[in-house]
């Protein structure tokens, strides 16, 4: 499909909403357009008519996940590649800014981004019930599902391990291989990283009405991300209460899908993970010196390596 053909879709589809129809999102995604550079461009086209008024957030592309607005991008061409960010931020604000869109278009890949909800562009639900793993995993196969993508790699960050174990054990169909960063030996309950554990100290954060100064730093660090991404604080704490509960070791030997654990050397969030890489039945472990639970997301050689293990062909 060429830009031009997808402008005229995004016309037609604010032609609709002249008429009565809301405008809900774009259409399947086509390898090679970008939806948010066709808006840019369709709105740079039309913003000067009177008898248009649009705006580029009109045309954000989103899908409807059991009443929860979820927004997705798409990037390139090429094998898909799914990125599930951590807990707090956002594709934007845990990928886009530190060049992954860059970094594994280069490498042939299509790239996917989503915001989960309570982040970002998607919805923000209060209710703890909307949150956890399961209800997070649904957010990435529906938007595979609005995508027409039956099978893709995956990328997760922190707590977005935690959602990608569940779409692996339970959608092992959907998946030719994962890379899991900034995670350890919590996910399948070896302590002290649990997300049982780890979490309460995220609430206490969350529940502070100013920087928690008396707390250690790779906690109330967290406290900025939600303060400088403008994000919902009851969403979070609701997000905070769910439960993301741990792979059990048959689970884990029977997950075939060629997975990469990535770790911080330093990372006092999650700790490290050579247990969950060996527990895995096709599991790979590479520790960062250094490295601490946030560093991950900026270091080239991260970007690099999943780049790497992303490419279709033999693992």
């Amino acid at each position: 499909m060429t830009p031009v053909t997808a402008l005229q879709q995004i016309g037609t589809a604010w032609r609709d909403s002249r008429l009565g129809m809301p405008y809900r999102q774009f259409g399947p995604a086509t390898p090679g357009i970008n939806p948010a550079r066709a808006v840019e461009l369709y709105v740079r086209r039309h913003q000067a008519h009177p008898i248009c008024p649009i705006t580029k957030e009109s045309f954000v592309p989103t899908i409807e996940n059991r009443g929860i607005r979820i927004h997705y991008e798409v990037h390139g061409r090429g094998h898909p590649v799914v990125l599930i960010h951590g807990g707090t931020v956002s594709f934007k604000h845990n990928y886009a800014d530190f060049g992954w869109i860059e970094a594994l278009n280069d490498s042939g890949l299509q790239v996917i981004g989503l915001d989960l909800r309570g982040h970002g562009q998607s919805g923000k639900p209060h209710d703890i019930e909307a949150y956890g793993s399961s209800n997070l995993a649904s957010d990435v196969i529906a938007v595979l599902d609005r995508l027409s993508l039956a099978r893709v790699s995956l990328v997760a960050y922190s707590i977005g391990t935690a959602v990608a174990l569940h779409l692996l054990k339970s959608f092992p169909e959907r998946f030719d291989r994962a890379a899991l960063i900034a995670t350890g030996d919590g996910l399948i309950g070896h302590p002290p990283h649990t997300f049982a554990l780890a979490l309460p100290s995220l609430l206490e954060v969350l529940n502070r009405t100013e920087y928690p100064k008396d707390l250690p730093k790779h906690v109330s660090t967290y406290w900025n991300f939600v303060a400088a991404t403008g994000g919902d604080w009851q969403a979070m704490r609701a997000l905070a209460q769910a439960s993301y509960p741990p792979l059990a070791p048959a689970d884990a030997l029977a997950i075939a899908i060629p997975t990469l654990v990535i770790s911080g050397q330093n990372d006092r969030v999650l700790g490290q993970g050579p247990r969950l890489a060996q527990a895995l039945g096709h599991g790979k472990y590479l520790e960062v010196p250094a490295a601490d639970h946030f560093s991950l997301a900026a270091d080239p050689g991260v970007k690099a390596a999943v780049a790497h293990f992303m490419r279709p062909g033999p693992v």
